[in-house]
């Protein structure tokens, strides 16, 4: 009896599938063309040599500080990180001249109070030292370049 009616079933849908008007052709979508399908001119399937950089080289203090690219950014690096690196737990020369506590006319930019607050472990309350999570400077803040925009950005503040 199941097999009969599962057999009937089959019998009906098929027949409803084959007696549907398949689509036309002509009403299908035009296919995009490789050209059209990215934020960069031309083919998907170019391999873009991107402009050469050349990596900043000035001395710390020499170079105005930069504006932040909105309201939360991290700064960005107004000097030559190259003689630093690698910056880890165990050696940041960062901290040798942003590791102080008050700002002075002329002088680095100290480290914020949020870098010194262990966000997960003690969020209430801000420590002596810069908090493990942060030791590593660059991987937030990005050293200046004269690198120009890839692709067009109209963002606003």
């Amino acid at each position: 009896m199941r097999t009969a009616i599962v057999v009937s079933l089959l019998t009906v849908f098929t027949a409803g599938c084959a007696g549907s008007n398949p689509i036309p052709l002509a009403a299908a979508p035009a296919p995009l063309s490789d050209e059209s399908l990215g934020l960069a001119k031309g083919s998907v399937f170019d391999v873009p040599t991107p402009p050469a950089v050349k990596a900043n080289d000035s001395a710390p203090g020499e170079l105005p500080v930069l504006p932040r690219a909105y309201r939360i950014a991290p700064p960005r690096i107004p000097h030559a990180v190259g003689d630093f690196l690698p910056i880890t737990r165990s050696q940041n020369a960062c901290l040798d001249c942003h590791g102080v506590k008050e700002a002075s006319k002329g002088e680095p930019t100290p480290i914020p109070s949020s870098h010194y607050t262990d966000s997960r472990h003690a969020p209430d309350r801000a420590g002596s030292q810069v908090v493990g999570a942060r030791h590593v400077c660059v991987s937030c803040h990005i050293a200046r370049t004269d690198a120009p925009d890839l692709v067009e950005n109209r963002f606003r503040r």
